[in-house]
């Protein structure tokens, strides 16, 4: 599919942020993660890991320095047969980084730390899992592969370690839709597709028809919920087109997703309306005119008013 969006290193917050929460909306299920490790892990990772454990840890290890580059999702475990304790770290990216190990690394810190902090004599093994669908191929490198003309002999105080990447880009469409488990299916390909331009997302709308029948009213209504608005900000699609995406299923999808919508439109008007409040306040100030005359003018109160000019003289800092 034509894709024409630009992949950058760091994208605005703002829409990276669309897809952290969708993301994290998805892998908080234990059923999305434990069917992402059964279906798509590598054989030879999958056997050593005790799916019937598997358990989320709500504990974040995100840093301030890091909170921007994390999505938080991690499980815990056992390997298969055995007491040793192994952290899954789902990391979701919708964009390239030069240096993924450097943030992987600090993460697996945060976690240590806290685990050491906790009292724990015996570290847990943990296992890096980068989900990426940004534009650009995601060019995979070794931790050595950062230092160059280093003596054999000096090797060793690399701090070397992997991680297994999950591009999307680079998994067929068919293999996403066979996935057994429905939301992980929908999720993968909503993440994957979310790059593209509006005519070519709609070309999948037979598939989310068919995925979606088979959830129950609940799955519906939670999954519905989330996808509406990231399709709505993180593809751009206009709320016209949005809904018949989901009502041709049934009518209790029907009614979910034109309500979603009527609810978006009302937001986008009150939006629309203390925006242009803000301005007109601010037009006013630039006058001259002080609070008290502004609340009279407008028929506001007199908080409202100051309220309204401590938040233009924060967006001007």
């Amino acid at each position: 599919m034509s894709k024409k969006k630009q992949d950058k290193y760091k994208p605005k917050q703002n829409i990276n942020n669309v897809h952290d929460k969708f993301f994290k909306d998805s892998f908080s299920r234990l059923d999305v993660a434990q069917s992402f490790i059964e279906e798509l892990f590598p054989l030879e990772i999958r056997e050593t890991i005790n799916l019937q454990d598997l358990k989320r840890v709500s504990d974040s290890f995100i840093d301030d320095e890091l909170e921007e580059y994390f999505s938080d999702i991690i499980y815990q475990t056992h390997l298969a047969n055995q007491e040793t304790l192994v952290t899954l770290l789902f990391e979701h990216k919708s964009y390239t980084v030069p240096f993924p190990h450097i943030q992987l690394l600090q993460y697996i810190l945060n976690i240590w730390k806290q685990e050491i902090k906790n009292g724990k004599t015996v570290l847990s093994l943990v296992i890096p899992i980068v989900i990426h669908h940004g534009d650009a191929t995601w060019e995979y490198k070794s931790m050595k592969s950062y230092f160059v003309d280093l003596p054999q002999v000096l090797h060793k105080f690399i701090p070397d370690f992997d991680y297994i990447l999950f591009s999307l880009n680079d998994i067929e469409d068919d293999r996403l839709t066979s996935i057994k488990n429905v939301i992980l299916s929908m999720s993968a390909m909503l993440l994957k597709h979310s790059h593209d331009e509006n005519d070519e997302f709609l070309k999948l709308t037979p598939f989310w028809l068919e995925k979606i029948k088979e959830l129950d009213a609940q799955q519906q209504l939670d999954f519905i919920k989330s996808a509406f608005i990231y399709i709505q900000n993180a593809i751009n699609l206009t709320n016209n087109k949005i809904p018949p995406i989901f009502t041709k299923v049934s009518n209790n999808v029907n009614d979910i997703a034109m309500t979603i919508a009527d609810h978006i439109r009302a937001e986008e008007r009150e939006i629309t309306m203390e925006f242009a409040t803000l301005n007109f306040v601010r037009n006013l100030l630039k006058e001259g005119y002080d609070a008290s005359f502004i609340a009279k003018m407008t028929e506001m109160s007199l908080k409202k008013v100051q309220d309204i000019i401590q938040k233009i003289k924060e967006s001007s800092n």
